[in-house]
């Protein structure tokens, strides 16, 4: 037996009065709601009502079996609604995977959040490791570039412009750069984890010019190859997430304007494992990420200018 289907049921023949309505609006003929009264009494151990030509009326044990239980009915539904509203409302604790390159964007972020959203709290993880989200129990990684095949749900937050650029200093002594092809004759800044940073491509008119690259320093963080850029030891070619803010300060040059990168922009996502229902907290937050990051975004803007002075 259903024990809480019949208890349900029991409480709306009390309501209505009736067997027959009780069943009309519970698709069920009359019957069949007796049926289910009789089993419930039979698991009660008590007859519940009494029963008459013209009408039910309840039994002492059934007038105190309808207290109690009708008082658990409105916890319930107190408990369903609650839950409802839970899902609708971000809060809780969401954990974060992101490049160390991203850290400044993506923490302004979060505060800018938790003005909107007080209830959600956040565990940044800096790593240019593609963390197993499920393993280690995060919420969220954010992602650049091409992703691989996965099981994870994906979400694209921005596409962003690539620069190829270089320091007043380290130009000052370097070889001509006119084309793309002049590159080989530079030290250049590549990406120690990803073997094709090694080839360089860039479009000069309709064609896609391959350059083969080479230098004196690799690493496996784009914050690091920024500063080796700021101190004078080659060219970089990166997103402007990482060299906006130096290329605005004048403190890196960009190079080559008339030969764009191919692609000409690196793509930010945000992934997360796969639900059936996505709590709001990541919901609602891969939300605001692609609303902040829209195609209107500045990345050479310091992110902490955009914060209101208030929280600065």
């Amino acid at each position: 037996m259903d024990k809480l289907g019949a208890i349900v049921l029991f409480n709306k023949v009390v309501e209505t009065g009736s067997f027959s309505e009780a069943g009309r609006q519970s698709d069920l003929v009359p019957s069949s709601v007796s049926r289910r009264i009789v089993d419930l009494e039979g698991w009660v151990g008590a007859t519940l009502f009494h029963r008459t030509t013209r009408k039910l009326n309840l039994t002492e044990v059934g007038r105190l079996f309808h207290e109690r239980t009708r008082s658990i009915m409105l916890d319930l539904e107190e408990a369903r609604i609650m839950a409802a509203e839970l899902e609708d409302k971000p809060a809780g604790l969401v954990l974060i995977s992101l490049p160390a390159s991203l850290e400044q964007h993506v923490v302004v972020a979060t505060a800018l959040f938790q003005a909107r959203w007080p209830d959600v709290s956040f565990g940044l993880t800096s790593t240019d490791r593609n963390v197993d989200l499920v393993a280690e129990g995060f919420d969220i990684a954010i992602r650049a570039g091409r992703l691989k095949d996965s099981t994870l749900r994906v979400r694209k937050l921005a596409e962003v412009p690539r620069s190829l650029c270089a320091s007043p200093q380290y130009l000052a002594t370097a070889p001509p750069l006119a084309h793309p092809s002049d590159i080989e004759n530079h030290s250049c800044l590549s990406l120690r984890r990803n073997p094709g940073d090694n080839v360089w491509h860039f479009k000069d008119g309709g064609e896609i010019v391959d350059v083969s690259v080479r230098g004196k320093f690799t690493a496996n963080s784009g914050n690091m190859l920024v500063t080796a850029a700021l101190h004078g030891r080659g060219l970089m070619l990166s997103p402007d997430w990482i060299m906006g803010p130096p290329i605005a300060r004048g403190e890196l040059v960009k190079l080559l304007p008339a030969y764009a990168p191919y692609p000409a922009t690196s793509a930010l996502y945000a992934v997360h494992p796969y639900q059936r229902f996505v709590p709001p907290k990541v919901k609602v937050f891969i939300d605001f990420l692609i609303e902040r990051f829209d195609k209107n975004y500045d990345w050479s803007v310091h992110p902490s200018e955009s914060l209101p002075a208030a929280m600065m």
